[in-house]
């Protein structure tokens, strides 16, 4: 029997569970899950004329079908329906949902329209996550990828292949409100190849692409290009060739398209749709997807061929968590080595009110992080403040591992050192975002590129440098790194190149000869 409990003291609960998922870096995080969980499950059971009636109402989204075999016993009936939340899954997506619904506040800047809401979004996707080939947006036994990290994990990475930009762009339009689907190339056989994001909007399916870093541009207009215009004029799409290689995927290619939605377990659960009914102001965030509306929606702004177009659920995040699931001991690897700097404390020396000084411990890079997902950059407890606190100098760094044992001292100090080559990095992203251009080419140059110019920031310190040096007017400085691009996003920086270089100037001066063969733009 569930205690009778207050309509206030309901109230509480959920809000006392969302206050500390607005601010996780301030607790151990294994704790504030438990009490999430607790109060969640809580606030669930103390209303259960009203969890009978939700149920009731409630119904299983019919795409779950279309669910390839391997990942329906992840949404069966029972697990969809289930009122007790899940310690594991369930707090993470709503954590992770939380920080793309601050995200997608910030991101989104003064836009108001669709369209330009949704390139401010995309742009702040492509900046802040870092190009990687792993994991593919389709994976295959030659090609199985092992960075198959949650959205939450993505973010906090602030690397991702073009399946995770685009995932991550696509959660993102939702808690701006925006419609987004995946689009699918069609073979004859009738398989399916995801291709890129697009935004339903005003009817209209309209193309960016991850892997080039940018929105597909139109002929027709200044914006971005849709799918009908993409038909109906090949060079749309050709307009993406290079000397070196063809665009994989020409106007005939999408006379027979298919609608991937996105979704997880979660949101298509009764019980994370009762949760965002009840979240609200501030504490809004999208957690329940509708998936057949939006896939029927999608189909609408598409041109119809002669084959009925296909709607399923994208299978990407399922695969994510049916190898999270398996515990898959490469991926357990590559997500270890990615986050371990995530979890390095260091002390911070702070002002008291009427004391002379108070000193906490906090951990820097995860604290910059969150809080650089929440807009919240400058003053005593703003994202360049952590940061900067995760750049201790080679002194102090020598001193803290002379502590150590002699076998765990180069271990360490190499944490250390990627901590301080991740913080310079980020302040680089976040004063280029503030329009600080001097001090981000700054950080991007001298202090990330230049001193490591093999290191793994190398290639987005380039591109987001040259994005500096157009805002600042250098433009022939900015052609020229965008031309040394050589990471995945090469063909889109080459395309900007050109696009900003005159008539008269060769296209890809010194590029170096790809592979022809017909493939994914992501690999």
């Amino acid at each position: 029997v569930v205690p009778h409990i207050s309509e206030e003291v309901r109230g509480k609960l959920l809000e006392g569970a969302i206050t500390i998922l607005d601010r996780l870096e301030n607790y151990d995080e294994a704790l504030a899950v438990d009490q999430v969980f607790d109060r969640l499950n809580q606030w669930i059971h103390a209303d259960p004329v009203g969890d009978a009636v939700a149920c009731a109402g409630w119904k299983e989204d019919s795409l779950r079908g279309s669910l390839p075999e391997n990942y329906q016993d992840m949404c069966t009936d029972e697990k969809l329906a289930s009122s007790v939340f899940d310690p594991t899954y369930d707090i993470v997506a709503l954590r992770d949902q939380r920080w793309l619904a601050d995200i997608a506040k910030t991101a989104q800047g003064e836009a108001l329209d669709d369209i330009d809401i949704a390139t401010s979004i995309f742009r702040w996707t492509i900046r802040s996550l870092a190009i990687q080939s792993d994991p593919p947006l389709f994976a295959t036994a030659d090609s199985p990828g092992v960075r198959w990290f949650e959205r939450g994990e993505i973010l906090l990475s602030g690397r991702g292949s073009a399946a995770q930009r685009s995932w991550i762009f696509l959660e993102l339009l939702r808690q701006a409100g925006l419609q987004g689907v995946m689009l699918a190339t069609v073979g004859r056989d009738g398989n399916y190849r995801p291709w890129l994001p697009a935004l339903i909007s005003g009817g209209e399916a309209y193309l960016f692409e991850p892997t080039y870093g940018i929105p597909v541009p139109s002929l027709a207009h200044s914006g971005v290009a849709t799918v009908r215009e993409a038909v109906s004029n090949p060079a749309v799409l050709t307009q993406l060739d290079d000397d070196s290689r063809r665009y994989p995927v020409a106007a005939n290619d999408m006379s027979s398209l298919a609608v991937l939605v996105v979704a997880d377990p979660q949101s298509l659960s009764r019980r994370m749709k009762l949760l965002e009914q009840d979240l609200f102001g501030a504490s809004a965030v999208r957690l329940a997807v509708d998936a057949s509306r939006l896939g029927s929606l999608a189909v609408e702004a598409l041109p119809q061929g002669e084959r009925k177009t296909v709607v399923a659920l994208w299978s990407f995040p399922f695969e994510v968590r049916r190898r999270r699931q398996s515990k898959d001991i490469a991926v357990v690897q590559a997500l270890a080595k990615e986050l371990r700097v995530m979890g390095v404390v260091m002390e911070e020396k702070r002002k008291a009110i009427g004391l002379a000084t108070g000193k906490r411990t906090i951990r820097p890079l995860y604290a910059g992080r969150l809080r650089e997902f929440r807009g919240e950059l400058e003053g005593p407890n703003g994202a360049k403040k952590a940061y900067l606190l995760a750049r201790p100098s080679n002194a102090a760094v020598a001193e803290l591992v002379s502590r150590l044992p002699d076998g765990q001292r180069e271990a360490v100090r190499k944490i250390y050192e990627q901590m301080k080559e991740d913080a310079t990095y980020w302040l680089g992203i976040v004063t280029l975002s503030e329009a600080d251009y001097e001090t981000a080419m700054d950080y991007l140059g001298r202090m990330t590129l230049l001193a490591s110019p093999d290191g793994r920031w190398a290639s987005a310190a380039r591109v987001n440098l040259a994005e500096a040096k157009i805002e600042a007017g250098d433009t022939k400085a900015a052609i020229k790194l965008l031309r040394e691009d050589r990471s995945p996003q090469r063909f889109g920086s080459r395309f900007r190149a050109q696009q900003m270089s005159s008539d008269s100037m060769p296209k890809t001066p010194g590029a170096q000869v790809e592979d022809k063969t017909t493939r994914s733009p992501s690999e």
